[in-house]
């Protein structure tokens, strides 16, 4: 299953595989520096919505559509 997540203004912060119990999404934003790590039988849908709210990305002053943006280009 593939999963297009965009941040509000449409710019994309995931595309791509899910993985088995969300293993992909989890193991992206989990290797972004700060980003919390999910708690153990944590929701995957919820801590996704979590860690990239905007409140976050002034957190962490970064901005997860650039760090995407980025990696892209890798």
């Amino acid at each position: 299953m593939q999963l297009l997540l965009m941040k509000q203004g449409g710019q994309e912060l995931y595309v791509g595989p899910l993985g088995h119990h969300s293993s992909h999404l989890i193991s992206y934003f989990e290797g972004i520096h700060g980003v919390n790590k999910i708690k153990d039988a944590y929701n995957p849908t919820t801590w996704m919505l979590e860690v990239t709210t905007s409140i976050k990305e002034m957190e962490l002053g970064i901005d997860f559509a650039e760090v995407y943006t980025f990696i892209l280009f890798i």
